[in-house]
């Protein structure tokens, strides 16, 4: 096991995971956030298909790796676009969960219960420089080794790859309502799921990737949506996305 994992957010995401497919429960906010990071998805991946190769599914004949994939929210709608999709996490509880969803959900993903040094180590002749898209969705802010990571997921995308980090911003409005305002006050994540010292600011997270030739020059934020009702029961609807990177915010760029 690298020091990329932190074992003990692994070990807490692994005991709420029976919950994963709860749309209300604990990861009840990456359900309601999947519709937007799927959109900044497609907006991106355009930038890597060739017109005339595009397909009646915008992902088609694409392989794609979701690192930190949990139970499979968005491993799911990614191959519902028709990717090739190889889903993994440290957490052996929610790889089962995901095997077990994408069984009944009809859907062929490759999951693996494996770190990204792991995979890369494991399969070394397969999987470096095999993925066209790979996916960090609310991962990196979890890591305890940024500069391995990075180092992983640059050596697991191709040139001309597609790289896609979504995660909250080391910002007053990222900590306050990020961590403190979703975990205490709306109770949409449980409390402990984040520690603020790992979030990482677009700034910074743009001249670390680039250290490792993944250069991201495409931003965007997501905000949650309220409505009267949402706001009486102290929770909120879905994300739309904004040009305010000041809490939650996707970044994106090709790997040279």
């Amino acid at each position: 096991m690298t020091n990329t994992v932190d074992k003990i957010e692994i070990e807490q995401f692994s005991s709420l995971s029976n919950k994963w497919w709860d749309t209300s429960g604990p990861f009840s906010a990456l359900h309601k956030m999947s519709n937007a990071r799927i959109k900044f998805i497609k907006q991106n991946a355009n930038r890597i298909i060739k017109k005339e190769k595009r397909k009646m599914y915008l992902l088609e004949g694409m392989k794609c790796l979701d690192i930190g994939c949990g139970g499979g929210i968005l491993s799911e709608k990614l191959k519902r676009l028709g990717a090739s999709v190889t889903g993994i996490d440290a957490s052996e509880n929610a790889i089962k969960v995901a095997k077990d969803h994408s069984l009944k959900s009809r859907l062929q993903i490759d999951y693996k219960c494996i770190t990204t040094s792991e995979l890369l180590e494991l399969e070394k002749k397969n999987v470096k420089n095999k993925f066209d898209l790979v996916i960090a969705s609310e991962v990196i802010e979890h890591v305890n080794n940024r500069e391995i990571f990075l180092s992983d997921i640059a050596k697991l995308c191709r040139a001309g790859g597609l790289v896609i980090f979504t995660t909250i911003n080391n910002s007053f409005w990222g900590v306050l309502l990020g961590k403190y305002f979703a975990e205490n006050i709306l109770n949409v994540l449980p409390a402990g799921t984040h520690d603020e010292k790992k979030f990482i600011s677009p700034e910074t997270l743009t001249i670390e990737a680039e250290k490792h030739n993944i250069m991201l020059d495409s931003f965007t934020g997501f905000a949650p949506r309220f409505s009267f009702e949402s706001i009486i029961n102290r929770n909120f609807e879905d994300f739309k996305l904004t040009s305010n990177l000041e809490i939650n915010y996707g970044a994106a760029g090709i790997k040279l």
